[in-house]
């Protein structure tokens, strides 16, 4: 493989010769969104942009979604480039040129910005393939926003035949602006977990409350509880996140009916695995204390949906190396407690793993609004950048890993 000095050299002139070709596949996919699992346009697409380059489809048993292979010169490392396909059912208000053609669902996320950046990575590879010494298994992930599509491309062996030995991700950022990167040393996105609490009483006349046994009440000191879990049980070295989000109890407006039932639901983030487990076991122990001093039988789900996006640490030079290949500035991130199913990856199986955040914030055109907004937009410059990284992890990674 030539020196990387005269890769990154190569890459970044092809980002500037081919920009445009980049942009015109990133508004076609903004103008085309679809909901989760029902990406078939998006797939087609996709497969039809990847077979133009000489990439191989590889026949999972994925409806929609694509995993494409390319092999370069010689044997070597196989890396894996990950970006997410669908979009939400929102309906577009933004100051784009080029807005969604689906009435009520839009790319309000930026997946598209993901789509188009490694859809670009996939002709910079296939470009200079016979200078790669190794492998790029690209996955184009459906439903991400439903947090199903990573569990089943893991469910269809995605990183196998040939397995996979590294793997990276990206997720645009409207917090960081454009021309930026952000390259984080270990856990970038939280654990994402869901609770259901249920409390059961004895409903009644709620003129008569002596009479019956008030699972309101109990809820209102759970929900009370609740929140001293972080200031008093996590350290204040350590983040967290309980949230109790939705409260459901009797019928209607009734005003005067006490309930059987209520059921309250909600999330908790948390960056480390002892951590959650600790939030897990106090949860369960205010539920059931609070419900049986109230008089009523109070059960939690505690329900583990996302591991956290950590950076493997083996892979952070590359990263960070990869970034400056392209011209982009690299920079340290806050970690976000949102989360990223990109984590299902590296938690279900040996693979290390990265996750990118490719800045799109330009005030100047408008690309100030945060993800799921139906204002959301990204600053165009942010596709070759997302391109280049992507292509530069493949040429680093296989360069350092060869090596080890």
């Amino acid at each position: 493989m030539a020196e990387l000095t005269e890769i990154s050299g190569k890459v970044r002139q092809y980002m500037k010769e081919h920009e445009e070709e980049f942009l015109g596949q990133f508004r076609h996919l903004h103008q085309h969104p679809e909901l989760s699992f029902q990406e078939h346009e998006t797939t087609a697409y996709i497969k039809k942009k990847l077979e133009g380059w000489g990439i191989e489809i590889l026949d999972i048993g994925l409806e929609t979604g694509v995993v494409g292979l390319l092999k370069g010169g010689k044997e070597g490392p196989c890396i894996a480039l990950r970006a997410d396909i669908d979009a939400l059912p929102v309906l577009e208000e933004s100051t784009s040129e080029y807005p969604s053609q689906n009435k009520g669902v839009m790319h309000a996320c930026g997946h598209d910005t993901h789509m188009a950046s490694l859809l670009g990575a996939a002709q910079i590879l296939a470009e200079f393939r016979d200078e790669l010494n190794g492998s790029v298994k690209f996955l184009f992930q459906p439903a991400e926003e439903i947090n199903l599509g990573a569990k089943k491309m893991m469910e269809l062996n995605c990183l196998e035949n040939p397995k996979v030995d590294a793997i990276f991700g990206m997720h645009n950022s409207p917090e960081i602006p454009v021309g930026t990167v952000a390259v984080k040393n270990g856990p970038l996105m939280a654990a994402v977990d869901r609770i259901i609490f249920t409390i059961k009483g004895h409903g009644g006349h709620g003129g008569i409350p002596q009479r019956n046994v008030d699972p309101i009440v109990a809820a209102a000191a759970i929900i009370q509880a609740t929140q001293t879990v972080v200031s008093r049980n996590v350290s204040p070295i350590d983040s967290a996140v309980i949230s109790i989000c939705n409260v459901k109890a009797g019928e209607g407006t009734t005003n005067n009916v006490t309930p059987d039932e209520v059921k309250m639901y909600g999330t908790v983030r948390t960056y480390r695995k002892e951590v959650q487990a600790m939030i897990d076991r106090r949860l369960h122990e205010i539920t059931e204390s609070i419900s049986t001093a109230y008089g009523c039988e109070g059960t939690l789900e505690y329900l583990y949906e996302l591991a956290v996006t950590d950076n493997n640490p083996i892979l952070y030079d590359i990263a960070h190396a990869a970034v400056c290949d392209t011209g982009a500035e690299p920079v340290d991130p806050i970690p976000s407690t949102g989360g990223e199913d990109f984590s299902v990856f590296t938690s279900q199986s040996d693979v290390p793993g990265f996750f990118y955040w490719l800045g799109v914030r330009n005030p100047d055109k408008d690309c100030v609004y945060s993800w799921h907004s139906p204002h959301f937009k990204a600053d165009e410059p942010a596709i070759a950048i997302g391109a280049g990284t992507y292509a530069m992890s493949v040429f680093e990674a296989v360069d350092a890993l060869a090596k080890k």
